[in-house]
């Protein structure tokens, strides 16, 4: 069964409603237009302006502005960073004891090549004072060539070629000059030298078989 509101009850809920009738009218007055259908000038400013639209050059925009550059700077690359003391101490060591080492080589080059020179020096002395002896003398060099024989063992004669010429010569008989037939054996011939010099010498020439 319903309770009967008390006065204080009845005077409490009254009071709520002229509240919110308040309220009410306080947002229904504030979101209102202005007679005569006027915007605000604060709606007005915040309007969006809108201008002439831009020209676009089409032909500008395949021309370069900028061309690449390989060998240029990378963006991506940073410099290194600067050696701290340490390091740079570290460096400076290195350097002064390089330079230390390059000095001391220089001084040992320099002493070995003045007692190279005076190695060199007392040998000039030495043989001036004691000349060597002449070079033996080279005997002459054998020019034609042992081509064959013809006769017995005890009387055989030799044929030699000397450039496109034969020479045909016997045991004793002088040959080009300078050589002179000791024996004439199966495959070769016996050649002793004319020039005293070469006394005592002598020389083996075979039998040419020709170009093989």
């Amino acid at each position: 069964m319903a309770r009967k509101l008390s006065g204080r009850e009845t005077a409490f809920i009254a009071g709520l409603a002229v509240l919110a009738a308040a309220w009410m009218w306080h947002s229904w007055t504030a979101e209102a237009p202005e007679a005569g259908g006027t915007v605000k000038k604060a709606d007005a400013k915040d309007a969006p302006k809108f201008g002439e639209a831009p020209v676009v050059h089409l032909d500008q925009l395949d021309r370069a502005l900028v061309k690449y550059d390989a060998t240029g700077r990378d963006l991506f690359r940073y410099q290194p960073r600067p050696p701290s003391w340490a390091e740079v101490k570290r460096l400076k060591a290195e350097a002064e004891k390089a330079r230390l080492a390059q000095i001391a080589a220089e001084k040992e080059a320099a002493k070995r090549a003045a007692e190279q020179a005076e190695r060199d020096k007392e040998q000039q002395i030495y043989l001036a004072a004691h000349p060597p002896p002449p070079a033996a003398p080279t005997p002459p060099a054998v020019t034609f060539q042992f081509i064959g024989y013809v006769g017995p063992a005890n009387d055989r004669v030799a044929a030699f070629l000397q450039n496109q010429d034969t020479i045909i010569a016997k045991t004793g008989d002088v040959v080009a000059k300078d050589f002179k037939i000791q024996e004439i054996r199966y495959e070769s011939v016996i050649l002793a030298f004319t020039d005293p010099r070469f006394q005592g010498q002598s020389r083996e020439l075979p039998l040419y078989r020709g170009s093989r």
